[in-house]
Protein backbone atom coordinates (compact mmCIF):
# COMPACT_ATOMS: atom_id res chain seq x y z
CA UNK A 1 0.00 0.00 0.00
CA UNK A 2 1.24 3.43 -0.52
CA UNK A 3 2.01 5.68 2.73
CA UNK A 4 -0.83 7.82 2.72
CA UNK A 5 -3.25 5.93 0.83
CA UNK A 6 -4.91 5.27 4.22
CA UNK A 7 -4.75 9.16 5.56
CA UNK A 8 -6.71 10.29 2.67
CA UNK A 9 -9.22 7.30 2.49
CA UNK A 10 -10.16 8.30 6.24
CA UNK A 11 -10.47 11.72 5.73
CA UNK A 12 -12.38 11.14 2.49
CA UNK A 13 -15.25 9.01 4.32
CA UNK A 14 -15.25 11.40 7.91
CA UNK A 15 -16.56 14.00 5.33
CA UNK A 16 -18.90 11.93 3.67
CA UNK A 17 -20.15 11.46 7.23
CA UNK A 18 -20.08 15.30 7.70
CA UNK A 19 -22.17 15.48 5.27
CA UNK A 20 -25.01 13.48 6.55
CA UNK A 21 -24.49 15.27 9.85
CA UNK A 22 -24.82 18.54 8.24
CA UNK A 23 -28.08 17.93 6.59
CA UNK A 24 -29.63 16.48 9.51
CA UNK A 25 -28.65 19.60 11.53
CA UNK A 26 -30.09 21.53 8.80
CA UNK A 27 -33.33 19.42 8.93
CA UNK A 28 -33.52 19.77 12.47
CA UNK A 29 -32.93 23.29 12.33
CA UNK A 30 -35.64 24.00 9.41
CA UNK A 31 -38.15 22.71 11.89
CA UNK A 32 -37.82 25.75 14.21
CA UNK A 33 -40.32 28.54 12.73
CA UNK A 34 -37.91 31.50 14.15
CA UNK A 35 -34.60 30.89 11.97
CA UNK A 36 -32.87 32.71 9.41
CA UNK A 37 -33.43 31.92 5.54
CA UNK A 38 -30.27 32.52 5.28
CA UNK A 39 -28.86 29.54 7.41
CA UNK A 40 -30.51 26.62 5.36
CA UNK A 41 -28.87 27.91 2.64
CA UNK A 42 -25.35 27.74 3.72
CA UNK A 43 -25.92 24.88 5.47
CA UNK A 44 -26.59 23.40 2.43
CA UNK A 45 -23.61 25.35 0.92
CA UNK A 46 -21.52 23.63 3.08
CA UNK A 47 -23.09 19.78 3.46
CA UNK A 48 -22.51 20.29 -0.75
CA UNK A 49 -18.58 20.82 0.01
CA UNK A 50 -17.81 17.87 2.66
CA UNK A 51 -19.75 15.78 0.17
CA UNK A 52 -17.64 16.67 -2.99
CA UNK A 53 -14.54 16.60 -1.25
CA UNK A 54 -14.80 13.54 0.78
CA UNK A 55 -15.72 12.58 -3.03
CA UNK A 56 -13.10 14.28 -4.40
CA UNK A 57 -10.67 12.42 -1.91
CA UNK A 58 -12.10 9.18 -2.93
CA UNK A 59 -11.58 9.39 -5.88
CA UNK A 60 -8.08 10.58 -5.90
CA UNK A 61 -8.47 14.20 -8.35
CA UNK A 62 -6.43 17.08 -8.16
CA UNK A 63 -9.58 19.16 -7.33
CA UNK A 64 -10.80 16.82 -4.09
CA UNK A 65 -6.94 17.91 -2.78
CA UNK A 66 -7.32 21.36 -2.80
CA UNK A 67 -10.94 21.49 -1.84
CA UNK A 68 -9.34 19.42 1.18
CA UNK A 69 -6.42 22.22 1.66
CA UNK A 70 -9.07 24.53 1.86
CA UNK A 71 -11.21 23.47 3.93
CA UNK A 72 -7.88 22.27 6.47
CA UNK A 73 -7.01 26.20 6.47
CA UNK A 74 -10.16 27.00 7.07
CA UNK A 75 -10.09 24.56 9.99
CA UNK A 76 -7.55 26.52 11.40
CA UNK A 77 -10.07 29.15 12.69
CA UNK A 78 -11.76 26.14 15.25
CA UNK A 79 -9.51 27.39 17.88
CA UNK A 80 -8.28 24.64 19.69
CA UNK A 81 -9.28 21.59 18.22
CA UNK A 82 -9.60 22.49 14.73
CA UNK A 83 -6.64 24.16 15.02
CA UNK A 84 -4.61 20.89 16.39
CA UNK A 85 -6.51 18.51 13.51
CA UNK A 86 -5.47 20.83 11.06
CA UNK A 87 -2.01 21.95 11.56
CA UNK A 88 -1.29 17.92 12.31
CA UNK A 89 -3.06 17.10 8.91
CA UNK A 90 -1.33 19.54 6.99
CA UNK A 91 2.09 18.64 8.66
CA UNK A 92 1.73 14.85 7.63
CA UNK A 93 0.43 15.97 4.32
CA UNK A 94 3.20 17.70 3.56
CA UNK A 95 5.94 15.55 4.91
CA UNK A 96 4.63 12.29 3.28
CA UNK A 97 3.94 14.26 -0.80
CA UNK A 98 -0.10 13.27 -0.38
CA UNK A 99 -0.14 15.84 -3.26
CA UNK A 100 1.39 12.81 -5.40
CA UNK A 101 -1.33 10.39 -5.01
CA UNK A 102 -4.01 12.33 -6.53
CA UNK A 103 -4.18 12.48 -10.17
CA UNK A 104 -3.87 15.35 -12.60
CA UNK A 105 -5.55 15.76 -16.00
CA UNK A 106 -2.07 14.31 -17.69
CA UNK A 107 -2.14 11.18 -15.59
CA UNK A 108 -6.08 10.63 -15.57
CA UNK A 109 -5.14 9.43 -19.07
CA UNK A 110 -2.51 6.56 -18.09
CA UNK A 111 -4.66 5.87 -15.53
CA UNK A 112 -1.60 6.09 -12.87
CA UNK A 113 0.10 8.55 -10.54
CA UNK A 114 3.25 9.80 -10.22
CA UNK A 115 3.70 7.64 -6.96
CA UNK A 116 2.69 4.22 -8.83
CA UNK A 117 4.57 5.25 -11.93
CA UNK A 118 7.70 5.54 -10.37
CA UNK A 119 7.09 2.41 -7.73
CA UNK A 120 6.38 0.22 -10.97
CA UNK A 121 9.74 1.74 -13.20
CA UNK A 122 11.61 0.40 -10.05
Amino acid sequence: MIRGTRFVKIYGYVLIIFFGGCLYTVYVTSQIQDRPIYSFYFGNIISLWYFITGVGLLARRIWGYYLFKVFLYLLFLAFPIGTIISYKSLQYMKRNDIKNLFHSSASRRTGRTKVEKSAKEE
